[in-house]
């Protein structure tokens, strides 16, 4: 069974408007906004039911790095991501985060399963919705300005960030399961401006496609 997983109902609720979670196919979670909350809904769910479940589905929204205007994402682009950073856990600097000892933390870099990456890309080019793929950054604060973004963007070649995803890569590499991840692109990473993000359309875009990927991946 896969485990959906997303922050936010606002997120979760353009895919239930398209499919149902299917008894024994697939269950829905959602985990509060940040790592926090999203490392205790996980884990409380994965010590119930982690004989049950075979493999995580995260997908949500994220703010896309403008440091690489040629190899950056726009707004409304869905994204698949082949490793996930914990961004700002460290030693934050003006110019850079220099992480903490190797003998304070497990890990800052999570490689996402590559079966299931391969197969979201294809599907998702089958069915007229091309992603791009990249490395995702996972930060405890978003982003509010240019000069940060273009920071994490480029010492993580980063193509977007979120609140949440290395956390539930840490928890599936604990649980061993497989992890695929999806987001679309609200807004760019700037001096932050709400005006001009989309996000309710990024949340309809990221429902759209995650229902093609569960009809395809169960």
């Amino acid at each position: 069974m896969f485990l959906v997983v997303c922050a936010t109902e606002f997120e979760l609720q353009p895919l239930l408007d398209r499919i149902n979670p299917e008894k024994g196919c697939w269950m829905s979670l959602v985990t509060g906004v940040g790592m926090v909350e999203t490392t205790l809904s996980l884990t409380r769910l994965l010590e119930k039911q982690n004989k049950n479940i075979h493999a995580v589905f995260n997908f949500g929204v994220a703010g896309a790095y403008i440091h690489d205007k040629k190899k950056g994402a726009e707004l409304l682009e869905i994204c698949l991501a082949e490793q996930e950073y914990f961004g700002d856990f460290g030693i934050c600097y003006t110019d850079r985060i220099e992480p903490l000892g190797e003998h304070l933390v497990h890990r800052s870099r999570y490689s996402l399963d590559p079966y299931l990456l391969s197969s979201a890309d294809t599907l998702l080019r089958e069915n007229g919705l091309p992603a791009k793929r990249g490395n995702f950054v996972t930060v405890c604060g978003v982003s509010g300005s240019g000069n940060r973004g273009t920071m994490l963007g480029t010492q993580y070649e980063g193509l977007c960030e979120n609140m949440e995803g290395a956390a539930v890569a840490r928890i599936c590499e604990e649980f061993q399961l497989p992890l695929l991840e999806m987001r679309v692109i609200s807004n760019f990473v700037e001096d932050r401006d709400v005006a001009g993000w989309k996000l309710t359309e990024a949340c309809s875009k990221a429902g759209k496609a995650a229902a093609i990927l569960l009809k395809g991946l169960l």
